[in-house]
Formats: structure tokens, sequence, C-alpha cells
């Protein structure tokens, strides 16, 4: 293991940092406005990472037709799993308590390391297991511990579930996009792009349209512009010229970021069993990413920013 890092992979890391710290955020923005319609705030959220994108690329000389030229399967892959996280994301903070709905969202980063050692390394070790179920305890424990004759308690069990739903759609996302290096990173716009026409006829049919507010048009740009768009240009960038074990170690603490800020702002009370949840779900990540800290040679550790991709 290289003792000290080139600057340029320390710069890196910093900017991989910088999207955990706007996914950390997206919770306790979504506590400003919890009565807005999901599918309205889903389609005005995830359009902004295209409208952000076009210019760039007309500004480039791109041709933005060429864009949409992917395979069906990246197509079905990259739309259901930005969308289906997003709907999850939005659904669950209306319908549960906000650090309850993090927690299991946030779980996915156990998932993707349970779906990696299975599918990729076709074997498990026994941190492996260990680790995955610590995570999947810590979730379990959120949905079975719904306080009896409070509001926690009156918020239907599908909440939890949506939730859960929502990390597994992440974890599989991410699992699928690692292995496409050559898809490019603004194609995740384009997802988004598919995300939010998706959303357009569902909110029509289903949800009464509402006039944003300034307080809610601070949101839509701000998670847009922020936990879309810059985040995942942070994090891909991060992942190929950073530190990528320093990264996906860090990337564990993004539910106990949401926790805590939730519990700063007063949009969640801190309870003993969302402590220990935390503690399980991230600490069973450290445990199952043993692999991370152990020594490999130098020639796998330089070859790894480059197979990596969000």
């Amino acid at each position: 293991m290289v003792s000290k890092l080139p600057r340029h992979t320390i710069i890196a890391t910093l900017v991989g940092l910088g999207a955990i710290c706007l996914w950390s955020t997206g919770g306790p923005l979504l506590t400003l406005i919890p009565d807005f319609p999901p599918f309205q705030l889903i389609a005005m959220t995830m359009v902004t990472f295209f409208l952000v994108m076009v210019p760039i690329w007309l500004a480039r000389g791109q041709s933005v037709t060429a864009k949409f030229r992917m395979p069906l399967k990246v197509w079905l892959v990259g739309i259901a799993g930005p969308w289906g996280y997003t709907i999850c994301f939005f659904i669950s903070y209306q319908l549960i308590t906000p650090v309850h709905a993090s927690l299991l969202l946030l779980s996915w980063p156990v998932m993707l390391l349970l779906a990696n050692a299975l599918l990729r390394d076709r074997r498990i070790r026994w941190w492996h297991g260990l680790g995955a179920l610590a995570g999947f305890g810590g979730a379990i424990l959120l949905i079975l511990s719904r306080q009896s004759g409070s509001a926690v308690d009156e918020a239907p069990l599908l909440g939890y579930l949506i939730a859960a739903c929502g990390a597994l759609c992440f974890a599989l996302y991410s699992f699928c996009r690692s292995g496409w290096p050559e898809v490019a990173t603004d194609a995740g716009s384009l997802f988004c792009l598919g995300g939010a026409v998706l959303s357009v006829p569902i909110h029509l049919i289903f949800e009464t349209t509402v006039m944003p507010s300034a307080i809610a048009w601070t949101v839509i740009v701000a998670f847009g512009l922020g936990n879309v768009a810059a985040a995942l240009f942070a994090w891909d960038y991060g992942m190929k010229f950073g530190q990528v074990r320093s990264l996906v170690a860090m990337s564990y603490l993004i539910p106990l970021f949401t926790a805590l800020i939730l519990i700063a702002i007063g949009a969640s009370p801190f309870t003993v069993t969302a402590a220990v949840a935390c503690l399980l779900i991230i600490g069973g990540a450290f445990i199952g990413s043993r692999d991370l800290f152990m020594r490999t040679p130098a020639s796998v550790q330089s070859r790894a920013p480059k197979k990596a991709s969000m």
C-alpha cells in the first residue's frame, strides 16, 4: 500500500468526499417541504440534471441526440435505478420518521458489498456475511421498532418497506453501472430525464399540481443541482482519480451524517433504537469492507479507479 498519495489523488479523493457530504443533505432538505406532491417533486428535481448538461454539451460542440444512443439494457437499468430510488426516497420521507427513512435508504453500501462478494468475487468471506447480517439487522430493527401509541406507530409498514426497496434499487444500479465503464458519467442526466418523463403522467393522474413556494423552489434547485448533478459528477471524478478504498469506506458514513443533521435541526428526535440501528448498519458496512483495508499489490490498486464508475 502506498504510504503517501500524490497531490492530485488527494484532491480527487476530497472531491469524492464532497459527493458524500452532498448526499448527506438530501434527507434534511426534504423535511422543509414535507407535503409537496412526490412525483411532481421527482420530475422537477430529476430534469434539472439534464437541463444543466444541455448547454455544456452544446458549448463543447457535442451532439445532444448522439448522447441518447445507448444499449437498451443500459437505458432500463439507468432509468429504473435512480428513478426507483428517488421515488422511494421522497415517498418514504412522507410516510415514516426521517431518521428511520434515511438509515434504511442509505443502507445501500451494505447491499452493494454483498452483491459484489456474491456475484463478482464468487465467494463470501466471514466478514462479508457478518457485515451484511449486521447491516440488515439494523434495517429490520427500524422496521420492527415502531413505538406504540406514537405517530411512528401510525405510519404504515409499507413506508419502511419502500425505504428498503429504495436502497436495493440504488445498490443494484451501482452494481450494474460499475460494470459499464464505457458509459459516460453524463449519461446519468439522460437517465434522470427518463425518470422525470415517467413521473409526469403519474403526477397528472394521481396528484394535484402545486405551485412551488419560495422555499420549495429553493429545495428543488438545491436538490437537483447538488444531490443529483454535482454529487454524481464529484463521485465519478473521485472514483476515477482518487483513493477508491477510502471513498468506498467513507460512503458508509452517509447515513450517520444524515441522521446527525436531522437530529441537529430538530427534524427527528434522538432515540436509542435509531442509534443502535445506525451503529449496526455502519458497523456492518465497515466489517464487510475489511478487504478495503487489506494490503494489496500496487498494480491492483492503481487499476481500481479505471474500473470504477457510478
